[in-house]
């Protein structure tokens, strides 16, 4: 999951809608995976450019018709795509945070205002002031964000999550991994994923 991806966003509200079809008990964790990895810390760009550049041959017109599928898409989940506002930067610093927020048991509202912060309100996700100001959103401790984030205390764990996904062979996101079933790719409508919920859990009793 990368914050800088926008079926991502799609994918998880799909994914809550599976889960309260399912109704049973899910343990659901989000790992790290970051679209470029590799781009400079002063990188910045537009939506469209950062398309460009991450999918290479992609013409501006191509980029815009991916740009307004999502916004189609996201308008029937409730979710505000102003690609307009975009800053494309390194996701990096944003994913430290996600993993602080899960160690306090806030991974999933740090998830939602990371999405709303990068998709809708166009903010810079580089710059700690910003991430800081993100957490006290969703509830944690400023400071002790603040200090997480200069140390680099999650650098380490994110980079796990790197070597993570390259051991399950997942090169593209969004993807699930459910226990016993093979990757689910894409941001797949809720009946796939419950179905898949399903299965797991008939393995678990059985």
């Amino acid at each position: 999951m990368d914050v800088a991806c926008p079926w991502c966003w799609i994918a998880k509200r799909r994914f809550e809608a599976a889960e309260a079809e399912f109704g049973g008990d899910v343990a659901l964790e989000y790992h790290s995976f970051e679209l470029a990895p590799d781009l400079p810390a002063d990188y910045v760009s537009s939506e469209a450019e950062f398309l460009e550049l991450l999918y290479a041959g992609t013409t501006r017109e191509e980029a815009e018709q991916m740009m307004w599928v999502v916004r189609g898409t996201g308008t029937r989940h409730g979710l505000a795509y102003r690609f307009d506002l975009v800053q494309h930067t390194s996701t990096f610093r944003a994913h430290q945070l996600l993993h602080h927020a899960k160690a306090q048991g806030r991974q999933l509202p740090a998830l939602d205002a990371l999405f709303s912060a990068f998709f809708e309100r166009g903010r810079d996700l580089r710059r700690i002031d910003e991430l800081v100001a993100l957490a006290g959103e969703v509830g944690l401790d400023t400071r002790g964000t603040r200090t997480m984030l200069v140390s680099g205390r999650y650098a380490d764990a994110v980079r796990a999550d790197r070597r993570l996904s390259a051991a399950f062979g997942v090169d593209a996101i969004p993807t699930y991994v459910v226990e016993g079933r093979p990757p689910i790719h894409g941001a797949k409508r809720p009946a796939v994923l419950v179905e898949a919920l399903r299965s797991a859990a008939g393995n678990v009793q059985g």
